[in-house]
């Protein structure tokens, strides 16, 4: 039987872009692009079936952001369940936030007498959810960006160069402004309460997920997923399907010639490498003809 082993790929790539000899294009070089195609294109490219998988994780309590295993896997898919439990998928974050909106509290806990600086208070006495806190005397204004929930004290630095802390679990904040607020300047505090629970909704975006509302304990997810397949190292390496060799061969190609700008290169072998994704396509439509749903009749 036919083999396409990493040694017969980089063949083929040298004869298609005319790249001869290692002082053109390196051994190492050579590799390191059938592989980034290999493992990060091509999967997304032919969404291949026997790649196609589950990624299960295990939440955190009062923590909303997980970074995506971008370097395992190259597509994410509902449906997503908790605890075997479905919930809301979404990739678009105006929809995630338009459905799942943070409940914004507005308060004016203090007054500037154009002396005081500093400003604290812990009347709020209940949890505070990250990165939602404002404080603003209409000259200065202090934003919290963090993300991660914690027990210590975040500090909060002022546009004006004052700084602030916060402790999201007591709600225990204090502030000390730049410059003194006026007299009988309204001081702003604005902020969400913190009230975690199961995951109703999960956003995958910018490579990481987030939940709404926050886990408040350990939660199971799981997510179908594809898989990224294994890089070829060794000579002798080979793609988990043969028939996938020519198609990673002018893949690589076309990665080379759009680097270098060699765009009549890139159009004539665009359809070559077009042909080779219809032929692994082939047995992909054919799989899953095999788990076509019965009719009820």
């Amino acid at each position: 039987m036919a083999t396409w082993t990493l040694a017969d790929i980089m063949k083929k790539v040298r004869q298609v872009t005319g790249r001869y000899s290692p002082d053109e294009l390196s051994n190492t070089e050579l590799i390191s692009r059938i592989n980034q195609y290999y493992q990060l294109r091509f999967p997304a490219e032919v969404k291949l079936e026997s790649k196609h998988t589950f990624y299960e994780f295990l939440t955190e309590a009062n923590q909303a952001y997980y970074d995506v295993p971008v370097t395992l896997y190259t597509n994410f898919e509902q449906l997503a369940t908790v605890n075997n439990l479905s919930m809301l998928w979404y990739q678009d974050p105006n929809r995630f936030f338009q459905n799942n909106p943070l409940q914004y509290a507005f308060l004016n806990p203090w007054t500037g007498n154009a002396v005081t600086l500093v400003f604290t208070t812990t009347v709020l006495a209940f949890p505070i959810y990250p990165g939602t806190l404002t404080i603003s005397d209409g000259v200065e204004t202090f934003k919290d960006t963090n993300k991660d929930w914690t027990t210590a004290d975040v500090t909060i630095t002022g546009d004006g160069g004052g700084t602030a802390t916060i402790n999201y679990d007591t709600g225990a904040i204090s502030v000390t402004f730049a410059a003194a607020p006026a007299n009988g300047e309204l001081i702003h505090l604005n902020y969400v309460l913190f009230q975690p629970g199961r995951p109703q909704a999960v956003l995958y975006y910018n490579n990481q997920f987030q939940f709404y509302p926050v886990p408040d304990q350990a939660y199971k997810v799981r997510m179908g997923a594809y898989q990224v397949v294994s890089a070829l190292d060794d000579a002798t390496d080979t793609p988990d399907l043969n028939e996938w060799g020519p198609c990673i061969a002018y893949g690589t190609a076309l990665g080379i010639f759009s680097d270098y700008g060699e765009s009549d290169a890139y159009s004539e072998i665009t359809q070559l490498h077009k042909e080779q994704i219809s032929i692994i396509l082939t047995r992909t439509e054919q799989d899953l003809l095999n788990i076509r749903s019965i009719p009820n009749f």
